[in-house]
């Protein structure tokens, strides 16, 4: 999509709302998100393996990211980060887009695609109280809308991380014998966590459309194309 294109889909979502007033709606709706989150993850603890430090979802993905979700980002960008910290993820969005070109090259499906989260600083969330809606979610087993009772399991779990314990790698699946081997008290929950239903069950809340997050922030940096672009080689 062209950079003309892409700034009329932006016009238009602001035009069709008061994006002051849609961060408002959003921030209500994820202190409810927040709060139902707090208690999945409370009661699910048993199998989830999540601590300060870790940061393996965040190092290869395609974090899909809405138009409504960066502008609360940027709120979180210009709020936490110093000057320093910002240029730093608009080098690492940069070289993003140049690795993607490169990708593209020989590969022509691009959600194959994947990046380190330009806001992974120092091994850590930069923008953690800004987050998008998936990061907040990740980490549980959760409803594949698409497919009919198939699950969506976290990507860690094969990396010997959440739900790891009960984990049949042949069968992809929650391992009942290994449950009853661990005398787990808890069993494991399938929850409705979705993106879209995420993004649905937030009423009165529009997000506009929906991009690679990296996408999202080259935009706001000026002349990116010209940053981007591979230096002539000087014989």
């Amino acid at each position: 999509m062209s950079l003309i294109i892409y700034f009329l889909v932006i016009d238009n979502f602001l035009k069709e709302c008061d994006i002051t007033d849609m961060l408002v709606k959003y921030q209500s709706y994820l202190e409810k998100l927040n709060s139902d989150l707090d208690t999945y993850f409370s009661e699910q603890q048993e199998f989830i393996k999540c601590k300060k430090g870790c940061s393996i979802c965040c190092k290869s993905s395609y974090y899909p990211v809405s138009e409504l979700e960066h502008e609360y980002i940027k709120i979180g960008f210009k709020e936490k980060l110093s000057e320093g910290q910002q240029e730093e993820v608009r080098q690492k969005t940069l070289q993003i887009m140049r690795d993607r070109r490169e990708f593209l090259v020989n590969n022509s499906n691009i959600f194959d695609f994947s990046y380190e989260c330009p806001f992974l600083l120092d091994n850590s969330c930069s923008i953690y109280e800004y987050r998008a809606l998936l990061c907040r979610s990740h980490g549980l087993i959760y409803k594949d809308v698409d497919k009919a009772n198939k699950l969506n399991f976290p990507y860690c779990v094969k990396l010997g991380h959440n739900y790891a314990d009960i984990w049949d790698s042949e069968k992809n699946t929650i391992s009942i014998e290994k449950m009853k081997a661990l005398d787990m008290k808890v069993n494991p929950e399938i929850f409705d966590l979705s993106y879209s239903t995420m993004m649905n069950d937030a009423e009165g809340v529009e997000f506009g459309d929906v991009r690679m997050l990296f996408e999202w922030i080259i935009l706001d940096i000026p002349n990116y194309e010209e940053l981007i672009a591979p230096k002539e080689t000087v014989v």
